[in-house]
């Protein structure tokens, strides 16, 4: 019955979304009439006088956010005049909560959404266009990159606030320790790369005398795409997604000669063994134990949590054990590239139901959290509560129950790379993890059709998560063996003739139409 519930929540919120309302809104004279709601010529400036209440809804995950009776919520009430409601919502089930309050007209006054929702909703009168506002807001605009804003956007609207996301978090990292063992040098292209690898299988890097490593693995995901991959796809010239060609956007799984290329060097390295046998099955958490246990030496990581999690986990076995950063490998054609994701395709949007006021209001509110002092606020907590500064002129974390930095962190912020860096970290930690930061954004993977391919008709009428699910089939039959290269011509000509020649024709039309 919960499931059945639930089910019919979903469906009336796919199809009555662009009627509902915030019943704060209502509350404080909000207009439910269906029509957009935003200043203009005849709507009076918020002057900061009225006290309001804003509801803000966004995901928790492990840990604690400040609560409604926090000192850091005081301070942004007293900042902004308002009582924010903050409604932490458990992860998991964020998406659902989004989709059952949208079907009770109850959405929240801002919140967070993700991509596939904000494009099913984008048009229909449930976010507010803030591009015309911004111009009051300066923070908004200086803080966060006109890209991320136009990602899933056209040109004359922003129905969304970019939840900055960091394009290049992901790195290569190699024990260091494993190369020494062999007396191997760090490798610069894909054959080094391989050669490294193979003798990760073949030479008992850790030297236990078993043949219990491998060299490298990838993922193959549920939606019918590589992960783990990344560096390897963009080095034999596959696209990010998109490939732009000649001018014409060219889709990754129609890109004939790259795939040969790249999926040839998988083949390979399946028959000798230096791919993991059991890359099929992989999922990230099995990647991830696999280095922490010493049976893989090269690995994507997190930058942000490659020395605080990675290195500590394999030393627990092997304390000498160094991770070092693997700057990506030489494509044939002298291709580097990293992981690259876009900036802006999780929104932070604000009801367009309420009242105009308190949509400045709730500007005026994210204005303040990327100003000098609310970004100082929301990153690192309230001085005293979140962390102390020591007699050094150091800081130093305080234990709490509530997470100071959370909004930070789950909600809105800066385009920030450093967003998990703090003034109480670690320097030398700090210093280390902004290098492989900085690093990594020497690879940049770029995706020119970023977030078109949802705004296609033929994204809507064709079915491509089967229709990549049997691309990728195809493409795994290739590298096991089980069917020839060639096989990856009538693979591609399949994905074509099954939707993607129409959705590359329309996604180069929107293209086209916005530069």
């Amino acid at each position: 019955m919960k499931k059945l519930i639930m089910i019919c929540a979903l469906t009336l919120a796919a199809g009555s979304l662009a009627a509902c309302s915030s019943d704060n809104g209502a509350a404080s004279g909000g207009a439910n009439t269906g029509t957009e709601a935003s200043p203009s010529a005849e709507t009076p400036a918020d002057d900061g006088a009225e006290h309001l209440e804003i509801a803000l809804m966004m995901p928790q995950y492990a840990e604690i956010g400040p609560d409604n009776d926090s000192e850091l919520v005081q301070r942004l009430n007293e900042e902004l005049n308002v009582t924010l409601d903050l409604q932490w919502t458990p992860g998991a089930s964020y998406n659902d909560k989004i989709s059952v309050l949208a079907a009770s007209n109850s959405l929240p006054d801002v919140y967070r959404v993700t991509t596939q929702d904000y494009m099913q909703w984008r048009d229909k009168g449930v976010f507010l266009d803030v591009k015309p506002l911004l111009g009051d807001y300066p923070n908004l605009t200086e803080q966060l990159p006109e890209e991320a804003w136009q990602e899933l956007n056209d040109n004359d609207h922003y129905y969304g606030l970019p939840y900055y996301s960091i394009p290049h978090l992901f790195s290569l990292a190699i024990r260091q320790d494993w190369l020494d063992n062999l007396g191997l040098e760090m490798p610069q292209t894909v054959d080094e790369f391989y050669a490294v690898a193979k003798a990760f299988v073949t030479d008992d890097p850790d030297g236990n005398g078993r043949a219990d490593t491998t060299g490298f693995s990838i993922i193959v995901n549920d939606s019918g795409r590589f992960e783990n991959a990344e560096y390897l796809q963009g080095a034999f010239g596959l696209g990010n997604e998109w490939a732009l060609q000649d001018g014409e956007l060219v889709a990754m799984q129609a890109q004939t000669e790259e795939l040969k290329a790249f999926i040839g060097f998988l083949r390979t390295a399946y028959e000798e063994g230096v791919l993991d046998p059991n890359f099929l099955v992989m999922k990230p958490a099995d990647a991830r134990n696999k280095l922490w246990n010493g049976q893989v030496g090269i690995q994507r990581v997190n930058a942000n949590e490659v020395l605080r999690l990675d290195e500590p986990n394999v030393q627990k076995n092997v304390p000498e054990a160094e991770l070092v950063q693997l700057d990506p490998p030489a494509g044939p054609t002298g291709i580097r590239a990293l992981q690259t994701d876009g900036m802006g395709q999780t929104k932070v949007v604000i009801n367009a139901k309420i009242d105009p006021v308190k949509q400045q209001r709730i500007l005026k509110l994210l204005d303040y959290m990327l100003s000098e002092e609310g970004y100082d606020l929301i990153k690192h907590g309230v001085e005293g509560v979140d962390y102390e500064q020591t007699a050094d002129g150091a800081y130093r974390k305080l234990e709490t129950k509530n997470a100071g930095n959370l909004l930070s962190i789950n909600f809105f912020r800066r385009a920030d790379n450093g967003i998990q860096l703090h003034k109480y970290s670690d320097p030398a930690y700090v210093e280390a993890v902004e290098q492989w930061l900085s690093n990594n954004g020497k690879y940049d993977w770029p995706n020119p059709g970023l977030g078109l391919a949802v705004e296609t008709e033929a994204y809507q009428s064709a079915n491509f998560a089967t229709l990549n699910t049997k691309w990728m089939s195809a493409m795994v039959k290739v590298i096991t063996g089980e069917a020839p290269l060639e096989e990856i011509d009538s693979a591609v000509s399949a994905w074509l003739a099954g939707g993607g020649e129409q959705l590359t024709a329309e996604v180069n039309e929107i293209y086209d139409a916005r530069q």
